[in-house]
């Protein structure tokens, strides 16, 4: 996926606005990492890694797992056709190494 920094900035953004309108006080989001990839069948798509402080029991579960497909209005601007999956990651986690 050719994808800019200012567009992946963009992505970014657009996950951290929604996360933060539906988890106001209860966590930090930062940071929010977008990483183009390709799928077993060739497609381009974004995984958006969103390392996160806070009590994992109150992440809705529901909802986190749409954020992608939330997404997608504010994604087509950018010209980004995919829906984009995303990973939560304690930030004490992503801070002993990032996946791979």
């Amino acid at each position: 996926m050719s994808v800019s920094e200012t567009v992946l900035e963009k992505v970014a953004d657009i996950a951290r606005g929604l996360l933060y309108e539906r988890f106001p006080d209860d966590f930090v989001f930062d940071p929010i990492i977008p990483n183009p990839k390709i799928d077993h069948e060739g497609i381009e798509y974004l995984d958006i890694y969103i390392i996160y402080e806070g009590d994992y029991k109150k992440l809705d579960p529901l909802w986190t797992a749409r954020l992608g497909h939330k997404m997608e209005p504010a994604l087509l601007e950018l010209g980004i056709s995919e829906t984009p999956s995303t990973s939560y990651i304690e930030k004490s986690e992503w801070e002993a190494g990032p996946p791979r």
